[in-house]
Order: structure tokens, then sequence, then C-alpha cells
């Protein structure tokens, strides 16, 4: 019942997911992304521009979100939410007679947002049963970066990311208030990336992103009961990632991207006046592959359209492991971007002026994922979303 009660911050992962360039190109930011976005995808594309520039990105989202649970008695689950605003601004800054640039982002992931849905089944002590949830989310994501030029083609780069979220969710069934789940987190992340530029093949990017540690705090009040507190220490994964930009082909220049998340066990501590829950438990999680392929196409010499197909593979692990190594607890938290199998389908136009560069793209997005029944989290998932952007980027 906790996955259900988590279901209206589903969206939170898609901040990972930022910038004009990278909005635009299906999600390969690690070759394509540019300004300040670069922080979060690679930052030795911060001297993918030679110029000093800032950039602007907003990209409103219909998102739909279906859970089909096993019991024939009990209709589907439906999270509406009608906008979902993407917005992230930033910028870079080169030195034009040194071989260092710098730059920064910021990602507002949510701001007193409020998501209320109604007749949400929920499954207690084993029986489903309809519920309004309301959901209140704050946070942001802020990060700053810099890239060297060892050589006119090649460039290092290294950035550190903040990421600082709470969400509130109160669950009531029947008209009474059921449960209450308050949830804040905050983490730091890394990265090293790498931009060489091939003279016969086009520009290679590469990205390493160590695994960090990630703290969240969560309190649970239930009818009826005093407040406890859970505390639980997760992780990101090691991430590898590459990305290749050819050479024009005629009008058409096309790019690929292929990244690796290597997940290790996290472990959930849990400590409550009641001592209801003692020690620690590690936590299977499921290593996950993605890629974007795509291109962009020369309209004109300044206009170019640009299309990709984009897929990523569920990496939310399996269930809750015992001392030996055995899944103790089957069942997926299908609740957010991460625990789905996700396709995107992408088309941009970018438009470049003397003085600015535009960006206007959308994108279809569709993920599944299904758990087993006599699981806690049994049941079809499903999300659609389409996104229609905007980015403006100053040179």
């Amino acid at each position: 019942m906790l996955t259900c009660g988590s279901l209206p911050a589903l969206a939170n992962d898609i901040f990972d997911y930022q910038g004009p360039y990278t909005h635009a190109s299906g999600g390969a930011g690690v070759i394509m992304s540019r300004s300040g976005a670069a922080v979060l995808h690679n930052p030795a594309n911060l001297w993918a521009s030679p110029t000093t520039d800032a950039y602007v990105d907003f990209a409103p989202t219909n998102l739909k979100y279906e859970v089909t649970t096993p019991s024939t008695t009990v209709k589907p689950g439906t999270i509406n939410v009608p906008i979902l605003p993407l917005t992230s601004v930033g910028g870079s800054y080169k030195n034009q007679t040194g071989p260092l640039s710098f730059g920064y982002m910021f990602v507002p992931t949510g701001i007193g947002s409020s998501v209320k849905v109604e007749d949400f089944p929920i499954s207690v002590n084993g029986q489903y049963q309809s519920a309004n949830i309301n959901s209140t989310q704050k946070g942001f994501r802020f990060g700053i970066g810099s890239a060297y030029k060892v050589m006119s083609n090649l460039c290092l780069g290294f950035s550190i990311l903040n990421n600082t979220s709470s969400n509130t969710t109160k669950i009531s069934v029947g008209g009474q208030d059921f449960l209450e789940l308050q949830n804040t987190s905050s983490s730091m992340h890394l990265a090293v990336g790498a931009r060489y530029e091939i003279e016969s093949l086009g520009t290679l990017g590469l990205i390493f992103r160590p695994s960090t540690d990630m703290h969240y705090t969560l309190k649970i009040k239930a009818l009826g009961s005093d407040t406890q507190s859970f505390y639980r220490r997760d992780y990101r994964p090691t991430l590898y990632g590459a990305g290749l930009l050819s050479k024009p082909l005629g009008r058409f220049e096309p790019y690929a991207q292929y990244s690796y998340e290597r997940w290790t066990p996290a472990t959930l501590y849990a400590q409550a006046p009641t001592q209801a829950v003692n020690g620690a438990l590690p936590v299977e999680y499921l290593n996950t592959h993605s890629y974007v392929l795509g291109s962009r196409y020369a309209l004109q010499a300044h206009r170019h359209l640009s299309f990709a197909y984009s897929h990523y593979t569920k990496n939310k692990g399996a269930g809750i492991m015992d001392g030996s190594g055995q899944v103790l607890m089957q069942g997926r938290g299908a609740q957010d971007f991460e625990a789905l199998d996700r396709t995107h389908y992408t088309a941009g136009l970018e438009w470049n002026t003397k003085p600015a560069d535009w960006l206007i793209y959308g994108s279809y997005i569709h993920g599944t994922a299904e758990s087993p029944e006599n699981t806690p989290s049994a049941g079809f998932y499903e999300l659609t979303a389409l996104m229609v952007g905007l980015g403006y980027v100053s040179k």
C-alpha cells in the first residue's frame, strides 16, 4: 500500500531528462547536451559551443498513469497530471583566451505542486479499497561544472549536482483520514565526462557517474496510531555512457547513445517507536540499459529537423532479500519512470539565428510494468505522456 501512496510523485525521475538540446534529441544528452544542461549529462559538452551562453527550457507535459489490479471487481486506478512544467535554466561561461569553461543549471522539481486522485485502488490487508490521495511535492536540483580543453579536439569535464526534495501524501478511505506519508531526501551526484572530435568519424562523448548514497526520512502516521519514522539509505547507480554524433552524410547527421546503469544492493534502515522493523534489509535492483537512435536533418543552413527513438529498461528492484540473499518479498515499486520499460518518440525543430538558438520539440512517451499476483504491487502499470516544449539558448 505504501507503493500506491507514493504514486503521485511518480514523475520525479523525468527531471533527469533536461535541457532543450537533450529534449529535442530524445534524451541523447551524453553527446547532444549544450550550455548549462551539460552539467547534468556530460560536463565536457560545456565546450560544444565556443561562446558564453544562457538557456531557458520549458516543457508542459500531459501525463496519465493507470494501474489495473488482478481483481475483476476493482476498476483501474488513474492519475492524471494535466500540466507538469518541466523547467530548467542555466548557462555557461568560456574564457576565449584560456582552456577553461564553467557551467550551471537549476531545475525546480516541485514548488508546492499538488496532485489529487479520487477512487484509486489500494490493497489493505489483502483487500482492495477505493481511496482518495492528495500529494504535494517540493524540491530542486542545482548543478555546477567545469570543462578543460586539453587539446583542440579533446575536452574533459567534471560536475556536481545537488538533489533535494520533499513530498507529503495523505490518503483517505471512506471519507476518513487513513494514512499520511512525509518523505524527504537529499543527495549529491558527481560526474566525469569527455568529448573527443574524430576527424574522419565525428564527435564522441563519454560519461562516468559513480554510485552515490541517497538518504531518505519517511514518516508514517496511520489511523489511530502514533507517527513512525523510517530512515532509508538508498543509492543512485554507477553510470557508464557513450554517445556518437557522426559527420554529416549529405543533409543527415546521425547520432546514437548507449548507457548502462550498474545498481548495487541498497539497504533499508528502519526505526520506529514500536520497533516494528529492526535491523537492515538489502533491496535488490536490476541493472539497466538505454539507447537513443536519431538524426538531425538540414532543412536550410540554419534550420534543422531531428527525429529520435529512445528506449529505457526498468531498474527498480524485484523485492527485499533476506540474510541469505533470497528474495523475501516479491513485487515491484512500479510508481515512477525508473520502474517502467519506456519508449520515447521525439521530433524537434532547431532554428539558429545570430543572437540565439530556438528549439521546439515534442515527445510521446509510453511505459509499462507488470507485477505478478500475490505480491504487494500486483497489477499492470501503464504510463503515457505527451511533452511539447520550447527552448531558448542565447549566444
